[in-house]
């Protein structure tokens, strides 16, 4: 932390200032709520008051982590805003995640408190002592025994540098922690809504996990404005029809999706209109975390036409603060050949360039370069990588821009998104990177080599899961079954991680650089996909013929 923190001015801007100033404006509206209960925004700011008196008297100062491991519920957001009220950082982690991620995301961080349930601490460390010893445990169920001095005013420190550090997939195997301020959240927020016209009327989704940063956009761009943030639960996040009918009870208006969930939601939104459900109140919804086939969002504007209800795609990178641009979508962008992600937001500048930084001409591919107010300060306790991705602007001296592999071209004053420049993969919304997968493979005893690929959707050509390609050290394991090897990476990795398809080979082929090349392997892939299910029809041909026998026979 202090490798980026040296020289960085502690920022002016504060997201719980913000905050507070709608609790003082709509006092009396619903703030935050989930399936058991709400809070006004008085109530809110109530107990985020306190909950920051316990994190003080637990050692937590401005400029702290702190680390949040907690279910989808209001005391995730308690919480947050307790955090920074001190002037401290949060650190987001997923309960889902496996033990092995969550201890290497807090030896990394190392923050000075980790906020938690009892319940959830047994189950990811027991009585392990050692892992209990590396940070503060603050379990949520103790508050009610905390009992601040009754003349000692709500703490308030000036808001540190950073509001919160996101781990992302990594190239080393081991993911890396994005640390982003308060001012690049702003810097968002104040470019951003007055493009989606939100106001405290709104009712927010949020439907991601507080480690994912789509969150970051949906709990402040709710808690900023005056609107009521809807926490989801979890059961209903992966049940579509739920999720339809959980809209429409909790009148949401401004929904955040990636792609691969709002297609599942189509469909149950069909049906939901077809038994006389009552339209959505959704004005507005907003795409993030991979590319947008257009085609397959046809169903939707018969549903409901892009006049009534706004479907907007939002390029972004957790580097640059969630979204980096903007693009009101209509039928009319359908045939479109690649994902159009449209211009970029006021706060940055968007840069098409090429491998010597000189901007490409005007549909030419480059590589997109991101500048401006919401770039973040880098990886924390990385300082290479933050070098080689932070890098300075040739055309604003002093100025600093994101280089984010991704490729795109520009036509008409709109960006188009062509897919990574390096390896790493969008998959159902999430940045992966396939060397994080290939070396928790190659960890097992009986994996000589392992090769994650993107497995393309059939009739888009977008990612739709990960293929893993492997070389056995003995021949006998290619006959076990599969779900060992799903069992083993599930102890290593998130199950947005693990790969839907695996092949055994026994060799990997190369380019004629000596690389691997990894459209021969998708070839071997799709060889083997038809192979598999001409033979699977093979037998199923065979046992008609031997049904058809054996009624033969039982007939004379």
């Amino acid at each position: 932390m202090e490798q980026i923190n040296k020289g960085m001015p502690a920022g002016t801007a504060c997201l719980y200032q913000s905050f507070t100033e709608q609790a003082v404006m709509h006092p009396n509206r619903i703030a935050v709520s989930d399936e058991h209960s709400s809070l006004t925004y008085k109530a809110l700011k109530q107990k985020a008051d306190l909950a920051s008196h316990r994190l003080y008297a637990s050692g937590v100062r401005t400029g702290n982590c702190v680390a949040l491991i907690l279910p989808r519920n209001c005391e995730q957001i308690i919480h947050v805003l307790a955090i920074l009220q001190l002037g401290a950082c949060y650190v987001p982690i997923d309960p889902d995640y496996p033990k092995e991620r969550i201890d290497w995301i807090i030896a990394c961080s190392q923050p000075s408190v980790i906020v938690t349930q009892r319940e959830l601490s047994m189950t990811l460390w027991g009585n392990d002592s050692l892992t209990k010893a590396m940070s503060h445990l603050l379990f949520v169920e103790d508050q009610f025994n905390f009992v601040p001095d009754e003349h000692e005013k709500p703490i308030y420190r000036a808001a540190g540098a950073f509001a919160y550090i996101i781990f992302t997939s990594g190239s080393t195997g081991n993911p890396k922690g994005v640390v982003v301020g308060h001012q690049q959240v702003l810097a968002l927020i104040n470019a951003a809504m007055p493009l989606l016209d939100a106001t405290h009327t709104d009712v927010w989704a949020l439907f991601h996990s507080l480690a994912f940063d789509f969150s970051v956009w949906e709990v402040w761009g709710a808690l900023t404005t005056g609107a009521k943030l809807t926490i989801i639960p979890k059961s209903v996040i992966w049940s579509p029809d739920a999720l339809v009918q959980y809209l429409r009870a909790e009148k949401v208006t401004i929904l955040n999706q990636t792609p691969s969930a709002f297609y599942a939601l189509i469909d149950a939104e069909s049906k939901a209109l077809k038994m006389s459900e009552q339209p959505l109140c959704l004005r507005k919804v907003v795409f993030g975390g991979e590319a947008l086939n257009l085609d397959k969002v046809k169903k939707w504007w018969q549903l409901y036409p892009c006049e009534t209800l706004q479907l907007i795609n939002m390029y972004g990178i957790t580097e640059t603060t969630v979204h980096v641009t903007w693009l009101t979508l209509s039928d009319s962008l359908c045939g479109t050949e690649n994902s159009p992600i449209g211009e970029g937001l006021a706060s940055l500048e968007v840069l098409l360039l090429d491998e010597n930084l000189e901007k490409v001409a005007d549909g030419e591919i480059g590589e997109i370069y991101v500048a401006g107010d919401q770039v973040a300060f880098g990886y924390i306790n990385r300082p290479d990588l933050t070098a080689m991705r932070f890098v300075a602007s040739p055309f604003h001296t002093g100025k600093r821009m994101y280089r984010s592999g991704d490729l795109a071209k520009q036509l008409d004053g709109q960006l188009f998104y062509f897919g990574r420049a390096d390896r790493q993969l969008k998959v159902r919304g999430f940045r992966i990177e396939p060397s994080e997968i290939e070396v928790a493979l190659e960890s097992h005893a009986k994996i000589q080599r392992a090769a994650v690929i993107a497995k393309p959707c059939l009739d888009s050509g977008l990612s739709d899961g990960l293929i893993a390609i492997l070389i056995a050290t003995e021949e006998s394991f290619t006959a076990q079954p599969i779900a060992t090897l799903r069992n083993y990476l599930s102890q290593h990795l998130p199950v947005h991680y693990l790969p839907s398809d695996f092949l055994f080979v026994k060799k990997f082929p190369l380019t004629v650089n000596g690389k691997l090349d990894e459209k021969a392997l998708l070839m071997q892939w799709q060889a083997n996909q038809k192979s598999t299910s001409s033979l699977h029809q093979q037998r199923l041909e065979l046992l008609r013929l031997k049904q058809q026998d054996i009624l033969a026979k039982s007939a004379t």
